[in-house]
């Protein structure tokens, strides 16, 4: 089964992707914080990184860069209200494979995540 770190402070988006994610048979942790995060990706990494740039201990941009400077392959969605095009290129050029903007429809976080394996 694959799984997602959520890196999201707001709880109620958290708590959504959670349930939406689950539902889809996704392993699910989150984080509210970098620090959070970073705990997390200690103890290995997940498919996909769901990612807001908004968080209280700095822009989650940090955390994306740092997997991609360090060669890690894994999928980076950022979902931010910093819908600016020149935000949105910096998401991109920080390493993020894409960049969704709030609000969004559940469908095009699924839709970007790659399946998780079927169980043999």
């Amino acid at each position: 089964m694959s799984w997602v770190l959520v890196v999201e402070d707001e709880e109620d988006i958290s708590e959504f992707l959670r349930y939406v994610l689950e539902n889809e048979n996704f392993t699910v942790k989150t984080a509210a914080t970098l620090a959070e995060a970073r705990a997390h990706l200690r103890g290995g990494l997940p498919d996909a990184v769901l990612l807001d740039r908004g968080l209280p201990d700095g822009d989650g941009l940090d955390i994306c860069r740092e997997l991609k400077s360090a060669g890690n392959r894994t999928s980076v969605l950022v979902l931010s209200a910093r819908r600016d095009p020149a935000e949105v290129s910096e998401g991109l050029a920080a390493g993020a494979d894409h960049y969704i903007t709030k609000p969004f429809h559940f469908m095009d976080v699924i839709s970007r995540l790659a399946p998780p394996a079927e169980s043999a």
